[in-house]
């Protein structure tokens, strides 16, 4: 049975989001603990890696529970095994490049803060320095990590029921409350204050809807949203730029997904 042509269900839906968050709260768990009590242990960049697999580990017990293993096999194949076509590639890696670099001109020009090219996404949370394989990092744990289960199965889920915009809100919202934990250990996510909090989830809706049209132009192909991803976080998540950049960045991310909404 193709996955994407099923009637909705709410259990799908369920056992999808509890399977997600359990999978990573529990190994993110650690971390949590250790930051806010005196343990034994130390924080593990490796487990705060290890827990954008969750949603992807999900996907695939909730697609082998539902979809049997001829579904579970489509879902593999024509979502993760095969690539879309090259122009969604380039597209969805042009989109947060072009965004940062937009960013990155704007800091430079008007308060004259050129950031060593070198330091961009350098990440104290990664347990590497090469830029290279950081970005491998973000690609594998926390873009097929994670892509596989918000674009590549709760939000062709909820496209059965609702229209893209509503889906994507959904997404967004269930995809931020899985990041419920990370608030507690991160001290990055701790610094936001209420109206960085705000903003972080705005920049979430607006990229969940671009990423669920990514997903959808690409014909459920992952492909495309997993590398957008990976490269947002790659230009955001550094610790060592100018908090503008993903201040800037994200805020390309809302203007042209209000753009995408309204053409679209």
């Amino acid at each position: 049975m193709n996955t994407n042509q099923a009637e909705f269900n709410y259990k799908r839906i369920t056992t999808f989001i509890i399977t997600a968050y359990i999978m990573s709260w529990l190994i993110w768990l650690p971390n949590l603990i250790s930051y806010n009590f005196s343990v034994s242990w130390e924080y593990s960049k490796l487990l705060h890696l290890t827990g954008g697999l969750g949603p992807l580990v999900a996907a695939i017990i909730t697609a082998k529970i539902y979809y049997k293993k001829k579904g579970l096999k489509e879902y593999l194949k024509y979502k993760l095994l095969k690539f879309s076509d090259p122009k969604w590639i380039f597209i969805a890696l042009l989109m947060p490049s072009g965004f940062f670099l937009f960013s990155y001109l704007i800091t430079g020009v008007i308060f004259g803060e050129w950031t060593d090219p070198a330091l961009i996404g350098i990440n104290s949370k990664i347990p590497f320095e090469n830029q290279f394989l950081i970005l491998l990092s973000w690609i594998f744990f926390y873009g097929i990590g994670e892509e596989s289960g918000w674009r590549g199965f709760i939000f062709p889920e909820l496209m059965k029921k609702f229209n893209l915009q509503t889906s994507a809100l959904y997404t967004a919202l269930i995809w931020g409350g899985w990041h419920l934990p990370i608030f507690f250990y991160d001290n990055n996510f701790q610094a936001m204050g209420l109206m960085g909090l705000l903003g972080w989830l705005v920049g979430l809706i607006f990229g969940s809807f671009i990423l669920g049209w990514l997903t959808l132009k690409s014909e459920w192909n992952l492909w495309p949203a997993i590398l957008w991803h990976a490269a947002f976080n790659f230009f955001t998540a550094g610790d060592k730029i100018n908090p503008l950049y993903p201040a800037l960045t994200t805020m390309m991310v809302i203007i042209f997904g209000l753009w995408l909404s309204r053409k679209y």
